[in-house]
């Protein structure tokens, strides 16, 4: 447009008002990238940018995800038979927990950080060949185990590692029970002892005394002297207090 070099606003019906007008035609820009923030791009350079945005492989770091797993742009804004896709994908979700809360399924792992509670039901963990119940809904709190002898130990080790320790074995063909190591009886857990019975050094001690192996008495019937032994070795076990004299 030539400029009229006049000053009015008016008059004039090739002028373009800065606000509030409309061109009858195109304005024509150069096919170039534009300088300033507020400078106006042509058509050519947007179309390029799209172009190139969407041969990227990855412009958003999202692509990886863009599967038929996943809910993307694309299935939900296009509305094709791709949304089938998402609501495959949904079913199948709701599928998979319904089967774990009917017992059907498992999962794969489970790790909780944090307390971890079972209400109304049992705790079993299995592996169909043998496992343990926690059992609540009996007459008491029963610990069961099936398919194999129970065996109660602990490790040295902080993630089951170390010596391991086994103390009991629960017979799983017999009402037969055995314990390995010392057995301490005692006033309260970790309190004094009062009777040891170790099966590993074939000792006891009753009543404090100090565990000891079978005791042999010797002497005579007859002149008292296997009487007197006796009261010893009874004394030495913690059996009795020998106060008695000569």
């Amino acid at each position: 447009m030539t400029a009229t070099g006049y000053v009015t606003t008016t008059g004039d019906a090739r002028k373009v008002s800065k606000s509030g007008d409309t061109m009858t035609g195109e304005l024509t820009l150069p096919d170039s990238s534009p300088d300033a923030a507020l400078s106006a791009a042509s058509k050519g350079y947007v179309d390029a940018e799209v172009t190139e945005h969407t041969a990227a492989a990855d412009p958003h770091g999202d692509r990886a995800w863009a599967d038929g797993r996943f809910a993307t742009v694309t299935v939900v804004t296009t509305l094709t038979a791709d949304v089938s896709t998402l609501d495959a994908f949904v079913q199948d979700c709701l599928t998979r927990v319904a089967a774990i809360e009917g017992g059907t399924a498992f999962l794969s792992g489970l790790n909780v950080d944090g307390d971890a509670q079972v209400a109304n039901g049992n705790l079993t963990i299995t592996n169909f060949v043998k496992g343990y119940r926690y059992r609540t809904d009996g007459g008491a709190l029963d610990w069961e185990g099936t398919g194999s002898d129970l065996i109660i130990s602990v490790w040295s080790g902080t993630g089951f590692n170390g010596t391991q320790h086994s103390y009991a074995r629960l017979s799983a063909d017999a009402q037969n029970t055995q314990w390995a190591g010392k057995v301490e009886y005692v006033d309260a857990l970790y309190g004094n002892v009062r009777h040891v019975l170790d099966g590993a050094a074939n000792t006891l001690g009753f009543h404090g005394a100090t565990p000891v192996g079978q005791q042999t008495v010797t002497g005579s019937r007859a002149d008292g002297t296997a009487l007197a032994n006796l009261l010893t070795a009874l004394d030495t076990l913690g059996l009795i207090v020998d106060g008695s004299s000569a």
